[in-house]
């Protein structure tokens, strides 16, 4: 299987240092909390997911999961990270890949009540991009990227750079602009469509 060719290396993820428990982790797995009149600071998920539980008088136990490679439909290894937040009556756990030390690429999220196991939410977590990466909406035809079939699904990102609130699209892992995507629909003019916007905790099938 190839690997994804533009996974980066470990070294480009950037460090915060915690300032509850003062350990350096990657910047994806820090919170930004706090208020004005208190002020603000960085918390890494353990800590932060201790005091949200805490709040609500519930003991949990975080729990750390390694990166996991996992290939798509072409073959091509994504690795994947894994991040558990505590929202206080919910447990949220997403899976993302990295590009420059940043999630970017495919990202998943499943939700579920406060008081479940993060094992199950991993088991359906991990099942859910299974069921993701098992399909190509995106093939290379003649005139570039052009729609493989008659369904498309991704996730809507945008450009952080652009002057023009416009946005991007993340389709098979992979940015496309929002011009690529018009360009590729040209292709079925006159056609009907239906568009499905769903939230990203949700299954899409």
């Amino acid at each position: 299987m190839a690997e994804n060719p533009t996974a980066p290396s470990a070294s480009e993820t950037t460090e915060c240092q915690c300032q509850a428990c003062h350990a350096w982790v990657p910047a994806w797995e820090t919170v930004h909390v706090g208020t004005i009149e208190a002020g603000y600071r960085e918390m890494c998920s353990c800590c932060w997911n201790k005091e949200a539980a805490g709040a609500r008088g519930l003991d949990f136990q975080h729990v750390r999961f390694e990166p996991s490679d996992m290939p798509d439909a072409a073959g091509t290894l994504h690795r994947f990270h894994f991040l558990l937040r505590h929202l206080g009556d919910r447990l949220c756990l997403e899976a993302f890949e990295l590009e420059h030390g940043d999630p970017a690429g495919y990202r998943f999220e499943v939700v579920g009540p406060a008081e479940i196991d993060p094992l199950d939410l991993m088991g359906r977590l991990l099942e859910r991009m299974r069921h993701a990466l098992a399909r190509q909406h995106l093939v290379e035809g003649e005139l570039g990227l052009a729609i493989a079939g008659t369904e498309v699904r991704g996730r809507i990102d945008c450009d952080p750079d652009s002057e023009v609130r416009i946005p991007t699209l993340v389709i098979d892992g992979r940015e496309v602009t929002w011009e690529e995507f018009g360009r590729m629909l040209m292709t079925f003019e006159g056609w009907r469509f239906e568009l499905t916007i769903k939230d990203p905790g949700d299954e899409v099938r």
